[in-house]
């Protein structure tokens, strides 16, 4: 699907950047205010990448994610793990679903109890489009 939001010139990572789920190794975190220029200050982690992407902003849940990845809250310590970007349709923002990048495990470094654990709800195997990537 082609989207015109891969035309808005952002200093950061967005959806329309992610034609696809994508394997990335943390490379730094900084803090940076991302705020505009009439707003209050508003600092957040900023992950940047070993490979050829913009930093991410992530939300307070996928650095519960990474914490769960990577074995530590300590994000000096993120450095070097790697990580599935992917964009889910059904994040929500002020009540409507607006769709946003989302991050996992790679699948090989999942125990083979969380992958059982994952890929059933209520009993029924979920198939996932992102099922058919190596990682």
């Amino acid at each position: 699907m082609r989207n015109y939001d891969k035309y808005r010139d952002t200093k950061f990572l967005q959806k329309s950047d992610l034609e696809k789920p994508a394997l990335v190794t943390i490379q730094k975190i900084t803090e940076e205010d991302i705020s505009g220029g009439n707003e209050p200050e508003k600092i957040k982690y900023i992950i940047h990448f070993e490979e050829n992407f913009k930093p991410w902003v992530p939300n307070i849940g996928s650095l519960e994610e990474i914490h769960s990845i990577a074995g530590t809250g300590d994000v000096d310590r993120w450095p070097g793990t790697k990580i599935v970007l992917y964009v889910n349709p059904d994040v929500e923002y002020a009540g409507k679903r607006v769709g946003g990048i989302r991050c996992r495990a790679p699948k090989a470094e999942y125990s083979k109890q969380q992958q059982v654990n994952e890929s059933q709800v209520d009993g029924n195997v979920q198939t996932e489009e992102e099922d058919d990537l190596p990682f």
